[in-house]
């Protein structure tokens, strides 16, 4: 499971670029220049990820990555492990004192795992991802910017 989602980016009538999520509905950035955007659409989809977390909601399934004016954007590591643990929790249909149970925790204990604004320790991350049958992959990529196609 790769997290990121499609970045579109328009050219508003002032020359600002502005970057949407379409998958969230709502929510956006914009900057002076389209790597500025990028960049800061970063922290756009951390919170958008964040609220969704927090509303209870499902996590949209990402769109269209290849559409034109669109670039792949992955939220911040952490908000990726969490938005990882959350969309297999949601998709076993496991309550978080289930989850807690698996792995001898607390129910308080998973909470504070998926709570988006809370620091959270990798060995965490990965005994929980484990016991959904997971396992955390770390990758290092260049920062969002323009792509040639």
């Amino acid at each position: 499971m790769k997290i990121q989602y499609p970045a579109t980016v328009i050219i508003d009538e002032n020359g600002r670029y502005l970057v949407k999520f379409k998958d969230f509905g709502w929510g956006g950035t914009d900057g002076e220049t389209i790597d500025e955007d990028l960049s800061e659409s970063v922290d756009c989809l951390d919170e958008l990820i964040s609220t969704t977390m927090e509303n209870n909601e499902l996590l949209p399934v990402p769109g269209d990555m290849l559409a034109v004016n669109t670039y792949p954007v992955a939220p911040s590591a952490l908000i990726a492990a969490k938005a990882a643990i959350y969309s297999e929790q949601k998709r076993k249909h496991h309550k978080k004192k289930d989850l807690a149970a698996l792995i001898s925790k607390d129910e308080k204990f998973i909470r504070t795992l998926l709570d988006p604004h809370s620091g959270s320790k990798i060995q965490s991350i990965e005994a929980v991802l484990n016991a959904l049958g997971k396992r955390l992959v770390i990758s290092i990529e260049d920062k969002p910017g323009i792509r040639h196609r």
